[in-house]
């Protein structure tokens, strides 16, 4: 269960916070340049550089699993009335509507009505990319009531059933008929009507997980795992998805084990963060209270500055991307922090 004494004010936690800021800098560096590039690798023999660059590709896919979780964690805690769950749902659209539509604007430097419903409805809207994360959210609060009657029945031993069945059915079987495939040249796979949607399907795993995890399991079944053996898994898994993308040969990402990546770097962080300092989670809570800003703005940030870091050449394209994050960060924050402060000066007694 979550530890009482690190809910900070207005029911925040700071580990949660702490997730929401690295998982936000992932996600904002999935959609630069510097990210993309670091797929690239040359044929035959993969040179070092190359395998650090695919484990480093690799690591950012974390990103989105991890809000899952954490999703997880504060939505399925408790019972919500329906009108609670329409209101959460009609407030998201509303933001998904209004800040696609100011992003293509941007983007494209036109707006043409016909095109933008059509692409609209299907998450395609061109500039509006990074917001195909509010579609699946959307899709997670239509069957929240349905989530939180599996998770408030949940115990340690479903738990671990969620996480060992997605070992062996997404990763396990998946790696062994990979290997399989390149030694006989055969194209082995699980039948697509083969659909746990508990299991397989992400946003419906991981946040029964993150609430498992976080809300089911006890203090000592979480905290006691020592911080080493959770890096440790952290970068088997990733060598391990970096190997299944070599052997597949096709440039194509093996994401089987990036659950466990999530999982150990959860708990790492969650560890970490038990043993911090009241005014270090103050802080973080703090910034992490503006990480949905931040992601929102980032798409609408883009367009005007991402040019000011448009250097060429992989290394410098690396670090000039990060840069952008940080800086896209720090304007995205400034500017959800000036107007939480108008709203609550202006809109709320």
């Amino acid at each position: 269960m979550l530890e009482k004494g690190k809910e900070l004010g207005s029911g925040r936690f700071a580990h949660l916070d702490l997730l929401r800021l690295i998982a936000c800098f992932l996600v904002v560096f999935n959609h630069t340049q510097g990210c993309i590039k670091l797929y690239e690798y040359g044929s035959g023999a993969v040179t070092f550089p190359a395998f650090v660059r695919l484990f480093i590709a690799m690591t950012v896919k974390i990103n989105v699993p991890v809000f899952y979780m954490i999703t997880g964690s504060l939505l399925l805690n408790r019972d919500r009335g329906y009108r609670e769950i329409f209101g959460r749902i009609s407030k998201m659209f509303s933001i998904l509507l209004i800040f696609s539509i100011v992003s293509h604007a941007l983007y494209k430097g036109e707006f043409y009505f016909p095109g933008f419903i059509r692409n609209f409805a299907s998450a395609t809207v061109d500039g509006a990319g990074p917001y195909w994360y509010l579609y699946s959210y959307l899709g997670i609060l239509l069957v929240l009531p349905f989530l939180r009657s599996i998770a408030a029945r949940m115990n340690t031993r479903d738990v671990s059933y969620l996480i060992g069945a997605r070992l062996v059915i997404g990763a396990v079987i998946p790696m062994l008929f990979l290997i399989a495939n390149s030694i006989v040249d055969s194209n082995m796979y699980i039948a697509h009507e083969f659909q746990p949607a508990m299991i397989i399907v992400d946003c419906v795993f991981y946040p029964l997980v993150g609430y498992g995890i976080d809300r089911c399991l006890e203090e000592k079944e979480t905290l006691n795992y020592n911080r080493i053996f959770l890096a440790f898994l952290f970068v088997t898994a990733d060598i391990l998805g970096v190997v299944a993308m070599l052997i597949s040969g096709n440039g194509e990402s093996f994401d089987g084990f990036v659950f466990v990546m999530v999982m150990s770097f959860f708990v790492f962080i969650k560890k970490s963060v038990s043993k911090s300092s009241h005014c270090a989670d103050g802080i973080i809570s703090a910034l992490g209270a503006l990480t949905f800003g931040i992601y929102l703005l980032d798409p609408i940030i883009g367009p005007l500055c991402k040019k000011l870091f448009d250097f060429k050449g992989d290394y410098k394209m690396f670090w000039s991307s990060i840069v952008y994050c940080l800086f896209s960060m720090i304007v995205g924050g400034s500017l959800t922090f000036v107007f939480k402060g108008f709203k609550k000066k202006f809109f709320q007694k």
